[in-house]
């Protein structure tokens, strides 16, 4: 019994054993086929996404790199900015003219390497799907960007935010509020439009519109309010000054110095010593070079030989701007109304604005041995003259001088002009102008004009008649111009 038991054992160990090769042989049958499908569809597909797979939520089956980049690209190409502000749309614009491009190249390389990283054992992802992401990459230019996206741009004006400040009312000063505005720093707008754009793009929205809110962070703030303490000391310091009036007079042109400059020159946060010296060293300056005279070349028309200009030039006038600062801060710091002239260092006779003969001026030709002298526009007296022995030693010496003063009669004592040459002379009119030089009288001239100056004439000074001298005299007054020229 036990012997049949062992055979039946072993016959259902065969049986086992051909069931299992079985089996095997269907299996290895069945993978070889399947292997041999999934090769033959993985050489079919090579550069292509295989079937029911998805790219950014796109359907890409089949399609190559190139086609799915064209594909994947178009709902980008038709996204919008729209930025609101206080529930207004003020932009709307698509992206292309804020110059932002798919980055076509950068998308075809990312897609070209999604294909490559598809397994060759397809058929998980034939039944399930492959899905993938990929993000779109943009280029962007600078210059189209800041241009579109600023507060120029924008359908809402901006309203500009302004500190509190003092303005002048009916005599006294007042805190103007400030103002809380709209306006920005285009920069700001554009980082959040930026921040906006790179988050949708990056999260892979379908949304076709990046939508940005402007919101009040971003917007100015005044740096100074109404509250600030600083004002009301401010206030008290303008009062103090507010007042000042100075009007300058160069004849009958003049110049007014009022609050409208004087506020420009007040330093609240240096209530010891308020008044910025600086600006009103600057301010003299200025009235100096607008007018003064004195030593610059002199052009003028002469009165038989046309326009002339003499380079050598003392007569005129030039403030001093030291004494004329000095004396500003203090006006301005009594609060003075005051018209008066500037404090000159050098002073002429006469002026109407940057004219500084205005009429009035002794003109003397050494080539035609003549003078006329004229005052306030008018004719006085003319003359031929004998002026001085043209040799280095005893011409008369040319250039623009003042007359500082006339004396009658006088006693002209000098030596020079040759060896042991001296002389003491009484004249009954004498008119200095340069270094012992002068106009007066010479009754000892035989005649006047012509050529007598180059045998007979003086040590310099202009020899004229009696008669002449004396009309002269009784016209001149201090600080009259002479004008000499050859």
């Amino acid at each position: 019994m036990r012997r049949n038991r062992r055979k039946r054992i072993n016959r259902q160990r065969q049986e086992k054993k051909r069931a299992f090769r079985k089996k095997a042989l269907i299996f290895t049958a069945v993978v070889a086929a399947v292997t041999a499908v999934d090769l033959l569809y993985v050489k079919l597909m090579d550069g292509r996404f295989y079937h029911h797979t998805t790219l950014n939520g796109y359907s890409v089956s089949g399609m190559t790199a190139a086609e799915a980049v064209e594909y994947l690209k178009k709902p980008y190409n038709e996204l919008t900015l729209r930025i609101d502000e206080q529930g207004e749309t003020v932009l709307n614009i698509p992206f292309d003219e804020i110059g932002y491009a798919v980055d076509e190249q950068a998308l075809l390389s990312a897609v070209e390497e999604l294909i490559d990283r598809q397994s060759t054992f397809v058929y998980p992802g034939l039944l399930f799907g492959d899905r993938y992401g990929a993000r779109v990459p943009f280029t962007v230019d600078e210059t189209a960007f800041s241009s579109a996206v600023c507060a120029d741009s924008l359908t809402k004006p901006r309203v500009a935010t302004t500190d509190a400040t003092l303005v002048e009312q009916d005599g006294s000063f007042v805190i103007q509020p400030e103002v809380y505005g709209t306006d920005f720093a285009d920069s700001d707008l554009q980082a959040l439009v930026k921040e906006a754009i790179n988050k949708q793009l990056s999260d892979g929205s379908a949304d076709t519109t990046v939508t940005v809110e402007i919101p009040e962070s971003i917007y100015y703030v005044p740096a100074i309010t109404q509250d600030d303490p600083d004002l009301a000391d401010t206030i008290a310091l303008y009062q103090r000054y507010c007042n000042a009036e100075i009007t300058y007079t160069f004849g009958e042109v003049t110049e007014v110095l009022d609050w409208n400059t004087i506020r420009d020159w007040i330093l609240p946060d240096q209530p010891d010593d308020p008044i910025d010296t600086e600006a009103v060293y600057n301010y003299v300056y200025a009235l100096a070079e607008e007018y003064d005279t004195y030593s610059l070349p002199r052009t003028f028309e002469s009165t038989n030989r046309g326009t002339m200009t003499i380079e050598y030039n003392s007569y005129g006038y030039e403030i001093d701007i030291d004494q004329e600062a000095a004396q500003l801060i203090a006006d301005i710091e009594a609060n003075t109304v005051t018209t008066r002239e500037p404090i000159y260092y050098h002073e002429g006779y006469n002026r109407n604005g940057k004219d500084d003969l205005n009429g009035t001026y002794v003109e003397v030709d050494l080539t035609n041995q003549y003078l006329w002298f004229y005052k306030y526009g008018s004719l006085v007296v003319e003359s031929p003259i004998v002026s001085g022995l043209p040799t280095e030693e005893r011409a008369t010496h040319e250039g623009v001088f003042t007359i500082p003063y006339k004396q009658s009669p006088a006693n002209l004592v000098g030596q020079g002009g040759g060896p042991g040459e001296t002389w003491d002379v009484e004249v009954q009119y004498w008119m200095p102008f340069d270094d012992g030089q002068g106009l007066h009288d010479a009754t000892w001239q035989y005649s006047f004009g012509g050529t007598v100056y180059q045998t007979n004439g003086s040590h310099g000074c202009i020899n004229l008649p009696l008669d002449v001298a004396a009309a002269i005299y009784n016209e001149m007054e201090e600080n009259v111009c002479i004008l000499i020229y050859s």
